[in-house]
């Protein structure tokens, strides 16, 4: 018999502290080796600079340039971006690890997916600014 492959729709709820958990590993240690510099847009909404996206905020990021100091490249990332990321490493067939856990609501009800921020480490939260970011990884 021949293996058949089908497609779904993966439906994930993603909290705040999803978002800052993942943010933390990205911002500690993910994309420091191509990002050098994370600059808070405004005000801070949070105690952190790892809180601002959850709360609708924005970060600077800035790409290392190790051969001109003087042509230095700004990223912008938001909510919306992040969640383009997220998504993005969620259908990733390459993705290193499956980061949602199934989580039942009831006999008659489809199953619900979370994220299990447990299984995100920096490479994770690397991917998914890179996504977010690039719609590809570009670096790394």
């Amino acid at each position: 018999m021949a293996d058949r492959l089908i497609t779904t729709e993966l439906s994930v709820t993603v909290t705040d502290q999803d978002i800052d958990d993942i943010m933390v590993a990205a911002l500690e240690g993910g994309i420091n080796y191509w990002c050098d510099e994370a600059e808070v847009i405004g005000d801070y909404l949070g105690k952190y600079a790892s809180d601002q996206i959850s709360r609708g905020g924005k970060l600077r990021l800035h790409v290392i340039e190790p051969f001109d100091e003087n042509d230095s490249e700004y990223y912008e990332l938001d909510l919306d971006k992040f969640l383009a990321g997220l998504k993005a490493y969620l259908a990733y067939p390459d993705a290193p690890y499956v980061i949602t856990a199934a989580k039942p609501h009831g006999f008659r009800e489809k199953p619900a997916y979370i994220l299990d921020c447990c299984l995100v480490d920096a490479v994770v939260a690397d991917m998914i600014i890179q996504f977010g970011l690039f719609g590809e990884i570009i670096y790394g």
